[in-house]
C-alpha cells in the first residue's frame, strides 16, 4: 500500500577510519568472495515495502530480510551474530544519514547465499536494526550492501518483484537503454553525474536504501534557485529519523519538484528535491527505471518504465515514535492544510483514521496503512488539550 510521504528512510553510511583491531576497514572491506555454481543470471523474487527493496536471504540455513542499499556497506543484526559468534576483524565509527554516530564492530561472514549464488568471507559491521522504529517495523535483519554488492552485476526489476545477479551483464539486450558511466569510493559506493536544467550535478550517490527521490545539500539547492532552475519551494519543519541508528535530529529543509531533471537525453518529469545532508538519487526516483549495474564496465544501464509518474497528494505532515515520546507529529509542511490548521512537530497522535493507539493499535500498524484523502487526526497538542483534526490530502 502506498503512504509516500508520510515515512521517509534514508540509510546512508559513512565509515570513519578510526581502528579498534589490528585489521584496518580500508583492508577488510576488500575481503569475499562469489561463487554461482550454475555459471548462469540467478533470479530471485524481492518483496517492496514503502519504496525499499527487501531481499530474502539465507545464513547457514536460515532465511532472513535483507534491505538491498547501495548507499551503505554490508551489515548483519546483532541477532544474528549472537546466534553465529562471526569472528570479529575491525572496529569503527559509523556515521549515518542523519549524522549521528555510533561505535561497531566489523566480523566476517563466512557465507551468504542470495537464491543459489554464494558469498564467502564478506565484512559486515554489526546493526542495530531495532533502533529506527520504521526499520523495526519492516522486519530487516541486516543490509545487502555496497562491498557486497560490488563483487556481481546486478539487475533490478521492480515491476517484475525480481532482483538478477549475473557474472556479465548482456548489453546486447540493452541496447535502448539510458548508459551512465559511475564512479565508487572506498566503500563502493555509486556516484553518478546527471543535469538540472543547464547545470551538470556531480558525484550523485545511487542510493536503493533512501526510498526518497532526489536530495540536493542546501549549497546546490541555493544555487539552482538562483539560476531559476528551482522556483516556488516548500518548507518542512520538525526533525529526522530516517538514519540506521534512529536518533531524531533537527529537520529544516526545503521541498520542490522539477521537470528539469535530465539523464543523457531523457527528460524526466514531476521529480521531487529535497534539501539534505548527502547529494543522492532515492528508490522513489530509481524505480521508474529497470537498472542494471555493470560492475565489470563501470557503467549503469537504465530502461525507463512505461508508467506515468504524476504528483501525489501529500498529508503535509510526517509521523514516527520514540520510546519517550511515544507516537507523535515528527514534522509539518509550511503551507499545507495540516500546518494551516495548527498541527505543529511534536503533538502526541492518539488517533489516526481508523488506527487507535491507546486501544491496540501501534506504530507498526501504521507502517502499512494508506490514509484517506480526508485525514481524521486526533492529538494532543503542545498545550496538553486533545483536540480532533480534519486534514485534506493535497499537491504541493
Amino acid at each position: 500500500m502506498k503512504n509516500n510521504y508520510n515515512i521517509l528512510i534514508f540509510i546512508c553510511l559513512t565509515v570513519l577510519l578510526t581502528q579498534g583491531c589490528s585489521v584496518k576497514w580500508t583492508e577488510s572491506i576488500k575481503y569475499g568472495s562469489v561463487i554461482n555454481n550454475k555459471n548462469t543470471t540467478e533470479v530471485v523474487d524481492i518483496e517492496i515495502r514503502k519504496k525499499l527493496i527487501i531481499v530474502p536471504i539465507t545464513i547457514k540455513g536460515k532465511k532472513y530480510n535483507f534491505l538491498f542499499d547501495t548507499g551503505a556497506p554490508f551489515s548483519i543484526s546483532e541477532e544474528i551474530q549472537k546466534k553465529n559468534n562471526f569472528k570479529v576483524v575491525s572496529k569503527s565509527n559509523i556515521v549515518d544519514s542523519d549524522y549521528n554516530r555510533k561505535k561497531v564492530k566489523w566480523v566476517q561472514v563466512d557465507s551468504i547465499n542470495i537464491g543459489n549464488v554464494l558469498f564467502q568471507n564478506q565484512t559486515a559491521f554489526i546493526g542495530d536494526f531495532n533502533a529506527n522504529p520504521i526499520m523495526k517495523c519492516l522486519g530487516i535483519d541486516g543490509i545487502i550492501g555496497s562491498n557486497l554488492i560490488r563483487q556481481c552485476n546486478w539487475t533490478i526489476d521492480q515491476e517484475k518483484y525480481s532482483l538478477s545477479l549475473s557474472k556479465k551483464i548482456e548489453t546486447d539486450t540493452l541496447k535502448e537503454s539510458i548508459v551512465l558511466p559511475f564512479k565508487t569510493d572506498y566503500q563502493y559506493n555509486i556516484f553518478i553525474d546527471v543535469n538540472l536544467g543547464q547545470t551538470n550535478i556531480k558525484n550523485i550517490l545511487v542510493d536503493y536504501g533512501s526510498n526518497g527521490s532526489f536530495a540536493l545539500s542546501d549549497e546546490i539547492f541555493n544555487v539552482l534557485k538562483e539560476k531559476n532552475i528551482i522556483s516556488e519551494t516548500f518548507m518542512e519543519k520538525g526533525t529526522s529519523q530516517s538514519g540506521i541508528i534512529g536518533k531524531p535530529v533537527k529537520l529544516n529543509r526545503e521541498i520542490t519538484y522539477s521537470d528539469s531533471l535530465r539523464i543523457n537525453n531523457l527528460n524526466i518529469k514531476n521529480v521531487m528535491i529535497r534539501t539534505g545532508k548527502t547529494v543522492s538519487l532515492g528508490n522513489d526516483f530509481l524505480s521508474r527505471f529497470k537498472v542494471s549495474i555493470d560492475w565489470n564496465n563501470k557503467k549503469l544501464y537504465l530502461v525507463k518504465s512505461d508508467k506515468i509518474i504524476d504528483k501525489n497528494n501529500k498529508a503535509g505532515f510526517t509521523i514516527s515514535y520514540t520510546v519517550e515520546k511515544g507516537i507523535y507529529i515528527q514534522s509539518v509542511i509550511k503551507n499545507s492544510d495540516a500546518y494551516s490548521k495548527g498541527i505543529r512537530p511534536n503533538m502526541k497522535v492518539i488517533k489516526i483514521d481508523n488506527l487507535d493507539f491507546e486501544n491496540g493499535n501501534d506504530f507498526c500498524d501504521y507502517i502499512d496503512i494508506k490514509l484517506n484523502d480526508d485525514i481524521i487526526l486526533e492529538l494532543v497538542n503542545l498545550q496538553g488539550k486533545r483536540i480532533k483534526y480534519q486534514i485534506k490530502k493535497a499537491l504541493l
